[in-house]
């Protein structure tokens, strides 16, 4: 990482046919989750962003998951929920 701008990675999640989920991103080769525990794999993929970040990187790394200004509004009930979009970002940055 050679600035402490952060960045942003994009994680793909794909239901699967045993209910189960599973996560993976383009922009980070290495990162594949899966289980039937659907909580368990959404809250495995920041530490796993950490942990294969910070090792290709040789310096440990933050990850944050980046909410969208549509999920501020329907947490907050301003706006009707239209359920799960299949991707998540998350800000990655140098840790301080």
């Amino acid at each position: 990482m050679t600035s402490d701008h952060p960045y942003k990675v994009t994680v793909c999640f794909e239901q699967r046919p045993d209910g189960g989920l599973r996560a993976w991103s383009e922009d980070v080769p290495g990162l594949v989750l899966s289980h039937t525990d659907i909580d368990g794999v959404l809250e495995d993929v920041t530490e796993a962003l950490k942990v294969i970040l910070s090792h290709r990187f040789n310096m440990p790394i933050d990850v944050k998951p980046l909410t969208n200004i549509r999920e501020a509004l329907e947490n907050d009930g301003i706006v009707a929920p239209v359920g799960f979009a299949g991707s998540k970002d998350y800000v990655v940055a140098r840790a301080a």
